[in-house]
This record gives C-alpha cells, structure tokens and sequence, in this order.
C-alpha cells in the first residue's frame, strides 16, 4: 500500500493491511516499516492503533518463508491446507499402517512446500537458509496439518513466529490397553460360566453365539463403512497430492520460464552494450568527421581569399602592362614625328 499522504490531511491507517503488508517484507525490512506506519498511525490520531502496530514482532526466518508460501504459492497452500483437514478427518478411522502412509506422504508434502519456500527466497536474495530454520518451517507446515488453528494462522500470512506441532498423523493408540483384549475377557468369563450347572451353561452359549453373529454382522457393517470412508479419503489425497504436484510442475516450468527470460534479458543487454558502444564510435567519427570538415572549410575559405588576391594582383598586372604599353606606342609615335 501507498505510503504518500498529505501532511494537511493525514491518511487514516488500516491496520489489517498494515500487517498484511508488513509481514509480507522481508525480515531485514521488517522493522523500518512498522515505525513508519506507527508514526503514520500516530499523527493520524490513531494513538491505539500506532500502538498495536508498534508492537507487531519482527517475524523469524521460518515464519517469514512461511508467509511467502502463502502469498506466492497460494493455490498450492490452500490444496496443502485440504490434504491437512482430509488427513485429520482420516486419522480417526484408519489404523496404523494407513497412517503410517499418510505420515510419508505427508513428509512429501512439506518437503516439496520447503524447497518451493528456498527457491523463492533465493530469488528475493537469501540463497542460504539455516539448517534451523529449515527444520522450524518444517514444524510450522506439519502443525497446520495436524491444527486447525495453526491452519487458519498459516493461510493468514502474517506469522510473526514458526508454529509448533501439536500433533501427528502416527498410529494412534488403541481403547483397549494391551494385554487386556476382548477374546481374553472372551475367555475368562467362559471360564466363569463353565462353573456352573450345565444347563445355564449351555443357554450362556447359545445366547453369546447369537450375540457373537449380531456382532459379527455389526462388525462386517462397521468394516465396510470403513472401508468405503478410507476409499473416499484416499481419494480426496489422491486429488490433493495430483494438484500438489502439478502446482509443483507448474512453479518449475515458471521457474524455467524465468530463466529464459533472464537469459533473453541478458541477451538484450549485451546488445543494448554494444549498441551505445557503436553510437559511441559513430559519435567519435562524427565529431573528427566535423573537425575534417571544418578543418577542409577554412581551408577552402584561405584558397578563395588567395584566389581573390591572386585575381587582384594579375588585374593589378594587367592594368599596369596596359599602361606600359600605351606608354611604349606614345613614345614609338613621338620619335616617329620628330624623324629619328
């Protein structure tokens, strides 16, 4: 957003898009920018809220990748952020070798999120990133997978901090504690009944076969349900994985893009180099060309002078070789009429 404003009419401050803006800088700029907003704010009236701005943290390393993700790679954090809540909803009905596909695959995906987060801060001058913060962006990204909350913070852009995980997509523990399963319970009162008469016995049997089928055919039921919730989860990660990778082709083949363009630009200064190299040359022949010019003028303007002279000089002769001779014939005439 514009930071101009007049100094007669002080420009109101939105604060929401002062630190949407603010924790899209990079953390280098961070700090310069929030003061001014504050005593933009400040000057404003807004004591308040130049306050609240003053007190927004300097975001860390990771949470700033984090923020760049959101704003660069959006289409890809908001396909991340479905698999998260997909995941979540998957957790409570699969078992453990389920999960533990879900663990891998989700491992995949912030890996894939991390080297897009690099790239872009490469390309906005931090080519290294710290082995800490590589592994606080990776928490930041898991815990907005396993957190609803930490979802909403990371698609808001403006983490000021990396997120913990509160969770994880491992197997979970089962409701009934080890070493206390249902067949030995089975057995026990089994047990307990054969104790007594035969006849109860038998009647217990009878009626725990028909309790054992109701269970057996509650149990096929719950299985297919299960079954056909894991299918469709499975395909809701297939969707989010396929756009995840082809958000993925598509930063790469941008990334090529760019690059050619960088080359063609590179192209286009080296030619632009050598264009002003060669208007420099023609310049320089120019002026000597002028000076040869001007040079050959006045020489010009010296020779028709000199011919002007010259001309002066032979009428000047002329003239007086006329009177010589004119002078010659009067004295030829005289000599003649006085008969010498």
């Amino acid at each position: 957003m514009s930071t101009k404003r007049s100094d007669a009419e002080p420009e109101a401050v939105d604060e929401d898009a002062v630190a949407r803006e603010l924790y899209g800088l990079s953390p280098d700029e961070f700090t310069a920018a929030r003061d001014a907003y504050a005593a933009r704010a400040r000057k404003a009236g807004n004591r308040a809220v130049a306050d609240r701005i003053g007190k927004l943290r300097r975001p860390v390393q990771a949470a700033w990748l984090a923020n760049l993700l959101v704003r660069e790679q959006r289409a890809e954090i908001e396909a991340f952020l479905e698999l998260g809540a997909a995941m979540r909803q998957a957790q409570e009905h699969l078992q453990g070798p389920e999960l533990r596909e879900l663990s891998r695959r989700r491992h995949q995906v912030i890996d894939a999120l991390q080297r897009q987060a690099q790239a872009l801060a490469a390309t906005r001058g931090h080519p290294a990133v710290a082995d800490s913060t590589r592994r606080a962006l990776q928490d930041t990204l898991a815990a907005a997978l396993a957190d609803p909350a930490a979802a909403r913070a990371l698609a808001a852009g403006t983490l000021a901090g990396a997120l913990e995980p509160t969770g994880d997509f491992g197997p979970l523990a089962t409701s009934t504690p080890p070493g206390a399963t249902p067949a030995r319970k089975s057995t026990s009162t089994k047990s307990t009944s054969t104790k007594s008469t035969s006849t109860p016995a038998r009647a217990s049997g009878k009626g725990r076969a028909r309790h054992a089928k109701d269970d057996d055919t509650a149990g096929a039921r719950e299985a297919t349900r299960r079954a056909a919730e894991r299918e469709r989860h499975e395909a809701r990660l297939t969707r989010a994985r396929a756009d995840l990778e082809a958000a993925d082709t598509a930063a790469e083949e941008a990334r090529e893009a760019a690059r050619v363009l960088e080359q063609r630009a590179d192209a286009a200064r080296d030619r632009h180099r050598e264009a002003l190299a060669d208007a420099e040359d023609l310049e320089r022949r120019l002026a000597e060309a002028r000076d040869t010019v001007g040079r050959l003028d006045r020489q010009a303007r010296d020779a028709r002078r000199a011919h002007e002279d010259a001309d002066e000089l032979a009428r000047t002769e002329k003239s007086a070789a006329n009177t010589a001779r004119a002078r010659l014939r009067d004295l030829e005439r005289n000599r003649a009429g006085r008969g010498e």
